[in-house]
């Protein structure tokens, strides 16, 4: 006899997309990871959830002995202006039941580290749940090559993220990357997103994360986009957009 609160569970993951990288963002994503370093890299992924989509492109990337660590808070992260919704809210996204899966989140990206070190177990994986303000001040300046922003993505959170990014990746040269920047920022974008630091996405005629736009806008000069990632290149210091472009990583 099947056992109906099973099926409840399975039918409540069911109905929240576990992975995030679709496949246009996913090859851009892959190839930035493949041409970006020839050699093993440390690399910091911030926002895990399933661990089904960007984590499982760095898994296959990145060069063997790389040593790949992943933080998540894997706790509800919807603000009551998300849960509430009205007509400028994310459509067709349900944050509540998003938020009640966390633990199922959790353990899925477990499995799926495990799966990799059964099958394959040719980089070092480390998974840590935890906030990423409490985390990343715990890491020693300048010691990541690769750093992959996708956690919370309400504005305050966005940018203490970039902000300690920024201080982690490695300043001889480095990538930090990030989802969700569905719009390159402009004034009235930025000017839009100080008005809903709150929300994690906002639909009408922008469809876009308000606090990802912002966040960006203030920290970054200009980054490289296709289609929601965006990355920019650390060299020497100086974040830069005239290395490994679109185009680049297009061309194989």
């Amino acid at each position: 006899m099947e056992n109906n609160n099973t099926t409840r569970g399975e039918d409540r993951v069911k109905a929240v997309n576990q992975n995030l990288a679709q496949s246009r963002r996913a090859a851009i994503m892959a190839a930035l990871a493949r041409k970006a370093f020839t050699d093993k890299v440390k690399a910091l992924e911030i926002g895990v959830w399933y661990g089904a989509g960007s984590t499982n492109i760095w898994l296959d990337n990145f060069m063997p002995g790389s040593d790949l660590v992943l933080v998540d808070a894997w706790r509800p992260y919807a603000s009551s202006a998300d849960v509430s919704g009205d007509d400028f809210g994310a459509a067709n996204w349900d944050y509540a039941k998003m938020d009640s899966l966390s633990s199922e989140a959790f353990l899925s990206a477990f499995l799926n580290v495990r799966k990799f070190e059964n099958e394959i177990d040719d980089k070092n994986v480390s998974l840590i749940r935890g906030k990423s303000s409490a985390l990343l001040p715990l890491f020693k300046e300048g010691c990541f090559d690769f750093i992959y922003i996708d956690a919370d993505h309400k504005y305050e959170s966005v940018k203490a993220d970039i902000v300690n990014a920024k201080r982690l990746v490695n300043k001889k040269f480095g990538i930090v990357c990030g989802d969700d920047l569905e719009k390159l920022p402009t004034p009235e974008l930025v000017d839009l997103a100080r008005q809903y630091k709150d929300r994690d996405y906002i639909k009408g005629d922008y469809g876009y994360h308000p606090g990802v736009c912002l966040a960006v806008s203030e920290e970054f000069a200009s980054v490289n986009m296709s289609d929601g990632f965006w990355w920019v290149v650390c060299k020497n210091g100086e974040f830069l957009t005239d290395q490994l472009g679109l185009e680049y990583l297009q061309a194989e």
